[in-house]
């Protein structure tokens, strides 16, 4: 199982956080050009020095730290920082709670504290605030985990955060997990993710699994029932675009060779938590989600990972199986279920291939899923206008030379809806498909377009393939409600700004 990742070593759990992506992978958040442009500049090491003349909002890191963490079972959140972190967590909660019912998991409210530092904590510091806090958690919710996800102030203030957890472990019976995921830190906003498992790996996955008993009269058939389920497991590492169908359908592809599918650590208990260490082998779905999290894993277990492309469409499908079933020695029994599999999907796919065939097609979001994405809406003959992608690092390197598209234009940038607008108005794409933050964008330049990810449909695997295709056609099929939008509504943009061109608003570097 070859990956990047196998070439560092894992030292980082002694500090209280991660390193920065910027340390860790030197990823790029800055570009706009050519597919095979992006790919030399990586290689060269100039993408990762770029930057922005002028640069809007992009996304925080504690957004995506706290999807992760506030999916567990019985956990407790304590939002350490001014109120207006918190913002958006009425949604998440929506979220967790819609995931919960999918997945046939017993309704539970997600609970969460806020610390509301403000000015005077500033300077005195807010450790008093947050010891409150951690100590009412535990007296009225008694969960199994209390995770404290620190923001920007008191990581600016330099409150104390683990050595307050230090202090109250013993007074508790919860366990106290510091997740720090300060935004200002790093330009990449899915460094928040690595924020989350450094927090899981230090305080809630234990150590190396248990030795068999080798005692005479000892279990040894359920030891040995355990040992073969271990053999076969593969755990499948979800993410939070994930839908229950995604999960359902890697799960019933991986079952049809002989595998046991267990995915996680997303809306796992603590106990799931306890037993990651059982698998033979862990597969990403996403490697922007959880590289650091899988080497660490590796490191502790000694299981072996996968990290190689996202499961949409029939070819990134195939090859995601048989990277898992080249593992297990199970190539003859891959290849008869994918001949089944894509036979059956394309003549399914036939009429909309009719319907998409010539159309123009712009793709935005996570680097991995468009460019699969994208890849999927080209092989049912659509044409590719252009993809934007939040940040690109050296893990899709070889999904870029894989598409075979080196003129295909690209955008790198979290957030920028300005410079995405700006391409969308020159490109004039009949399709849409992106981050569900851009839509509404989009919808007022009167483009027709559906979300890249949902947790109501179905993107992943054969049958997610499928659902795409559909997708499309239905949104094509009556374009009337994006006109009246469009007619309707304006932006705040300049039209002079849509004559600019958007390549120079990038700051190019040299690596001397």
């Amino acid at each position: 199982m070859g990956s990047y990742a196998d070439s560092l070593t894992y030292h980082y759990l002694g500090a209280d956080a991660p390193p920065t992506r910027e340390e860790r992978i030197g990823a790029c958040h800055a570009f706009c050009g050519s597919c095979g442009e992006l790919a030399g500049g990586i290689k060269s090491g100039c993408a990762q020095l770029q930057n922005r003349k002028f640069a809007q909002s992009g996304g925080c890191q504690l957004t995506l730290a706290v999807g992760i963490v506030s999916s567990f079972t019985n956990v407790v959140m304590i939002i350490h920082s001014p109120l207006g972190c918190c913002s958006n967590f009425v949604g998440t909660g929506g979220l967790r709670k819609t995931m919960r019912a999918s997945k046939g998991k017993p309704n539970e409210e997600f609970v969460w504290l806020h610390t509301n530092l403000d000015e005077l904590d500033v300077v005195q510091g807010g450790i008093d605030k947050l010891r409150k806090a951690i100590l009412y958690a535990e007296k009225e919710y008694h969960p199994e985990a209390i995770v404290i996800a620190n923001g920007c102030v008191p990581g600016i203030i330099g409150d104390d955060v683990d050595s307050l957890a230090g202090e109250l472990k013993d007074q508790i019976t919860a366990k106290i997990v510091p997740v720090h995921c300060e935004g200002f830190k790093s330009k990449y906003v899915a460094s928040g993710y690595d924020s989350a498992y450094h927090g899981v790996l230090r305080y809630l996955i234990e150590p190396p699994q248990k030795e068999w008993s080798t005692v005479p009269g000892g279990n040894e058939e359920k030891e040995a029932k355990d040992k073969y389920r271990i053999s076969r497991t593969v755990n499948i590492f979800n993410v939070g675009s994930n839908s229950n169908g995604d999960e359902i359908e890697l799960s019933r592809l991986l079952s049809a060779i002989g595998l046991i599918p267990k995915v996680l650590p997303l809306h796992a208990s603590l106990d799931d938590l306890a037993h990651i260490g059982e698998a033979a082998l862990n597969v990403s779905i996403c490697a922007t989600h959880d590289d650091y999290l899988l080497g660490h894993l590796k490191e502790r277990f000694g299981t072996d990972y996968l990290i190689d492309t996202l499961p949409i469409g029939i070819r990134n499908t195939n090859q995601w199986l048989r990277k898992i079933a080249a593992y297990f020695h199970l190539e003859e029994e891959t290849e008869k279920l994918i001949a089944f599999e894509v036979s059956e999907l394309n003549k399914a796919l036939e009429p909309f291939k009719q319907v998409l065939a010539g159309k123009k097609v712009f793709v935005g979001g996570g680097e991995t899923r468009i460019l699969t994405t994208a890849e999927f809406f080209y092989s049912l003959g659509m044409e590719l206008t252009g993809v934007k992608a939040h940040n690109v690092d050296r893990f899709v390197e070889d999904i870029l030379e894989d598409m075979n598209a080196p003129k295909l234009l690209i955008e790198v940038g979290a957030g920028q809806p300005a410079e995405e607008l700006n391409l969308l108005k020159k490109l004039k794409p009949d399709l849409y498909i992106g981050h569900m933050n851009a839509n509404g964008w989009v919808s007022k330049l009167g483009i027709p377009n559906f979300p890249l990810f949902g947790q109501s449909l179905n993107y992943m695997g054969y049958s997610g393939a499928f659902e795409l295709a559909r997708k499309a056609v239905k949104i094509l099929k009556n374009t009337n409600f994006v006109k009246n939008v469009s007619a309707n509504t304006s932006l705040p943009l300049k039209e002079d700004w849509y004559d600019r061109d958007p390549k120079e608003n990038i700051k190019e570097a040299v690596n001397y």
